[in-house]
């Protein structure tokens, strides 16, 4: 019995030791994924440092221009960046577009409620003048000369 009790100890404690390593093995694992994952970051920062600082004179470059760079590129990197700025520069203009639309449809939409009001301004008058024209029906002078406003009016309606 105790011979079998001594054993079934040592097997514990054996089991207890490759879980601790296989622990420590895990853990090892993570701290290399953690390490990988952390200069990856640092990478990716300073190439996004290297795009941030482009040359004014990048800013001036024609499309074609950046585009013969990238053919021309000696290394990935240089593919990148020169890709990167003709992507930021896509963008600026769908922005510059955005807001060019977003302007002009404020001004369309001012002059739409101007000439509508205009337009109910001068119903208002011709409904007016038709009510004038009613009560001074004897009077034809002063008729014809109420024709021609009227007249005119609708012209402008």
């Amino acid at each position: 019995v105790e011979h079998t009790f001594a054993a079934l100890v040592e097997e514990v404690y054996s089991a207890q030791r490759e879980r601790d390593e296989a622990v420590m093995a895990r853990l090892r694992l993570a701290n290399e994924e953690r390490d990988e994952a952390f200069l990856r970051v640092q990478r990716l920062e300073e190439s996004l440092k290297e795009l941030e600082n482009i040359n004014p004179e990048e800013n001036d470059m024609t499309l074609q221009e950046l585009l013969n760079r990238i053919n021309n590129a000696d290394t990935g990197i240089d593919i990148l960046k020169n890709g990167a700025i003709i992507l930021n520069r896509i963008h600026r203009t769908k922005e510059r577009k955005k807001k060019i639309i977003a302007e002009e449809m404020n001004a369309v939409i001012e002059q739409r409620d101007a000439a509508l009001s205009q337009c109910k301004r001068l119903e208002q008058e011709l409904h007016h003048l038709k009510e004038q024209n009613q009560t001074s029906a004897n009077n034809t002078r002063h008729m014809t000369a109420e024709n021609n406003q009227e007249r005119a009016l609708k012209v402008n309606l």
